[in-house]
């Protein structure tokens, strides 16, 4: 399964938000520190699109939708590993649930998730790895590029065309 984990800024996103994504890019340490959400990609579609999964703090819980990735906004990385069909599953099966502020805090703050809720890096590593809860997205991109390897350039190189009418 290939992972796009995101690097940009989070312009569009309101001023709470921008707030958050601060200061989980300020409290994080390490090469991936500055990794502040992550999606599992479900699809590569023809028209250079990708599907794409996960719980999303802006669209406010776990959902999927196609989108065009910015290549100055996102590092890829390929976890053959780890069994999209998997990745399919928890999407039906949890599809709708709320975004996990408390629990996405948790991973950098004393506290608890919330049971009923997700946050990115969780949802993505639940059907992989134990106890996803405890970890937060630089966590997961360090994980991702150790058991898997960054495809970044390959995956944008493929889609070069394609972003370049959509741009």
């Amino acid at each position: 399964m290939k992972c796009a984990l995101y690097i940009g800024t989070h312009d569009k996103d309101d001023w709470l938000a921008r707030v958050g994504y601060y200061l989980t890019r300020h409290t994080q340490k390490g090469a991936y520190g500055h990794v502040t959400h992550c999606e599992a990609i479900h699809a590569e579609n023809t028209d250079g699109s990708v599907t794409i999964a996960s719980a999303s703090l802006r669209d406010k819980g776990v959902r999927a939708k196609i989108v065009h990735l910015n290549p100055e906004h996102w590092l890829i990385a390929d976890v053959p590993q780890w069994d999209v069909a998997e990745s399919i599953w928890l999407l039906a099966e949890t599809a709708g649930r709320p975004y996990d502020w408390r629990g996405a805090l948790a991973t950098r703050l004393p506290g608890n998730q919330d049971n009923r809720a997700w946050f990115c890096s969780e949802w993505l590593m639940y059907p992989y790895i134990r106890e996803p809860a405890t970890f937060g997205p630089h966590h997961l991109a360090a994980i991702c590029m150790s058991i898997g390897s960054n495809v970044t350039a390959e995956f944008f190189k493929e889609r070069d065309p394609v972003w370049q009418e959509a741009a």
